[in-house]
């Protein structure tokens, strides 16, 4: 590790993962802190796996696509009495967050991975000096920020940046099938269901189970609703939590207020069988805002923003994660070779890339919402 770079990277979900095995792959001395350590394995919600990232995970023995993921084939659009209003091949692959961070952590020994906040940071010669929120301070050759679209570390560097809502929620629920009927199981095997209402699409597809199982019986349904909420004091009252406490983003599985609950149930009569089915029996239902992040750079000195800390894209991309890996995967490749006098030339030339790439994917995420959902 002599020749390598001293790394701090603030944040352990996926785009602190990623960022974490790209640079201790090129040889770098790589910590990671993240304030929720104990938390993270137990998120639970699908996600979209894109090809790049799936080869990049093979090829380097951490996983190979079978082992935790799922595939459909097809792509069907309902109409409101179940019947298939659209139908066409399309190959999509899913997970689960937690199989895929399960697998991304098992990668980081534990001795490189810490509970821990970052408060602040100073310009310090050619390093950057890193302060925790228990005292501690350390010093880096480079901090790479990855604590999500919420990042206290981005708003120090750009206070006039910050996430803008949308105009719409997505409610998530995650269901074991074996608590659902084999028949409405059957109907999501090899294939991704839509419906779309009035200002308002929902989707549902299969994810591995809680503890990674691709098997039948051992698998969860996963479905989302983006539902329109434009007016502020509903918004306001659908994200206070059952213990009356307000949140600006989302309220997590197992909180949302027994009214809010009791709606969502009786509103998802309105959708097609195999969906209200699936919101009936959803045991901890969870929300979240639908917003857009775009920043106008992702460095400043030796600290570089990647991921959500960057770059939010509305979720029908499908990119969110695959931005994150990318991200760290060109960092990688860019401080490759590079000492200590060259890390910042290297991240403005990896900057570059990356503002373009974050840009286009959020555009394309607000023309994608917009055809939804306007």
């Amino acid at each position: 590790m002599t020749d390598g770079l001293r790394v701090i990277v603030s944040g352990g979900s996926m785009g602190g993962m990623f960022t974490a095995l790209a640079l201790l792959e090129g040889g770098h001395d790589v910590e990671v802190f993240e304030r929720a350590a104990g938390e993270l394995a137990e998120r639970g919600a699908g996600i979209v796996v894109q090809p790049r990232m799936l080869e990049y995970l093979e090829n380097r023995g951490i996983a190979r696509p079978d082992e935790f993921t799922l595939s459909t084939n097809r792509r069907e659009y309902l109409n409101r009495d179940g019947s298939v209003r659209e139908g066409r091949a399309d190959s999509m692959t899913f997970t689960g967050w937690d199989t895929l961070y399960r697998r991304l952590r098992g990668t980081v020994e534990d001795d490189r991975y810490h509970a821990g906040r970052v408060v602040g940071f100073e310009r310090d010669g050619e390093a950057v000096a890193v302060r925790f929120e228990n005292g501690a301070e350390r010093r880096a050759d480079l901090l790479v920020v990855a604590e999500g679209g919420r990042s206290e570390t981005r708003e120090q560097l750009l206070p006039d940046v910050g996430p803008e809502y949308a105009g719409y929620v997505a409610w998530r629920g995650l269901i074991d099938e074996r608590d659902v009927s084999r028949e409405l199981v059957e109907r999501f095997e090899d294939t991704f269901l839509f419906f779309e209402g009035e200002r308002q699409l929902v989707l549902g597809y299969l994810i591995p189970g809680p503890d990674g199982g691709t098997w039948a019986g051992e698998r969860r349904l996963n479905w989302v609703w983006y539902d329109n909420v434009r007016d502020g004091d509903r918004l306001e009252g659908l994200l206070t939590d059952s213990r009356g406490v307000e949140h600006d983003f989302s309220v997590a599985p197992g909180g949302l207020r027994e009214g809010v609950e009791r709606e969502l149930r009786a509103s998802a009569e309105e959708l097609p069988d195999v969906f209200s089915r699936l919101v009936g029996k959803t045991e901890k239902p969870f929300v979240q805002t639908v917003y857009d992040l775009t920043v106008p750079r992702m460095t400043a000195g030796r600290v570089c923003l990647v991921g959500d800390a960057a770059f939010v894209a509305r979720p029908h991309t499908a990119a969110g994660t695959a931005k994150a890996a990318a991200d760290a995967i060109e960092l990688g490749a860019a401080l490759d070779g590079r000492d200590r006098s060259e890390v910042e030339s290297a991240l403005e030339t990896w900057e570059g890339r990356r503002l373009a790439a974050g840009r286009r994917l959020v555009r394309e995420g607000v023309r994608m919402g917009e055809g939804y959902m306007d």
